[in-house]
């Protein structure tokens, strides 16, 4: 994978967790991690962190996510920094595509979609008063506005 995609991916499967770990959440996270995605993520968040010390942009720019994670120049810094570090770095490269991947295996993605149009989504379960696969009519169709 290249490393701007590897970058995204890794802050993208980050951000929803980074407010939990900035408030000193890892432990408590790793702790209820009883599904998979959360241990790795705890894995994954662990991994950038220990190649981040002792780099102190880097581990700034860390920081700086961690503390306003939904800042979205923060999140760019941080997967721009993330960039650098994996092009020069193989192994880490290798590491986190690896954790990345074990993250997409174990998660379960749930969307909540309110009054929307066309939706495309993999395995795809529906519930509600008024759902449909496809074309959903309701009431008088041959008269729309009675």
């Amino acid at each position: 994978m290249e490393p701007v995609t590897l970058a995204a991916a890794a802050v993208g499967a980050l951000v929803p967790y980074l407010g939990q770990i900035a408030g000193g959440g890892l432990a408590r996270l790793g702790e209820a991690a009883s599904d998979g995605a959360s241990k790795h993520i705890v894995e994954l968040y662990r991994t950038i962190r220990s190649r981040v010390t002792g780099t102190p942009y880097e581990e700034a720019v860390l920081d700086g996510a961690e503390a306003q994670p939904e800042n979205e120049g923060r999140r760019a810094a941080l997967q721009n920094a993330l960039v650098e570090l994996l092009a020069a770095d193989p192994d880490f490269a290798a590491r986190l595509e690896q954790l990345l991947e074990q993250v997409d295996q174990a998660e379960i993605r749930q969307l909540q979609i309110t009054d929307s149009g066309a939706i495309a989504a993999n395995d795809l379960h529906q519930s509600g008063t008024y759902v449909a696969g496809r074309d959903l009519h309701i009431g008088d169709v041959a008269n729309p506005g009675s």
